[in-house]
């Protein structure tokens, strides 16, 4: 699950996070490359329960206010 979100983030720029999307639609793709950094905060492996994962997810998101501030409005 990983490597895939990753590899979607690789390939277009925004691994389909809407604000990103807005971004590489209007200022391109380089914009991205050139003033964006990805990080991994967690991982788990693939027999990790998804919802403890999703909430994991929602607490990093809560604690950082990328929904607020940042452009995470998935």
């Amino acid at each position: 699950m990983l490597l895939q979100r990753w590899t979607n983030y690789i390939d277009n720029g925004h691994g389909g996070n809407v604000e990103l999307k807005h971004i590489v639609d209007t200022k391109g793709f380089d914009y991205v490359k050139e003033n964006f950094q990805y990080s991994v905060l967690e991982n788990y492996n693939a027999r990790m329960n998804d919802n403890y994962i999703l909430s994991r997810e929602k607490w990093w998101k809560d604690t950082l206010c990328t929904k607020q501030f940042g452009y995470n409005k998935n």
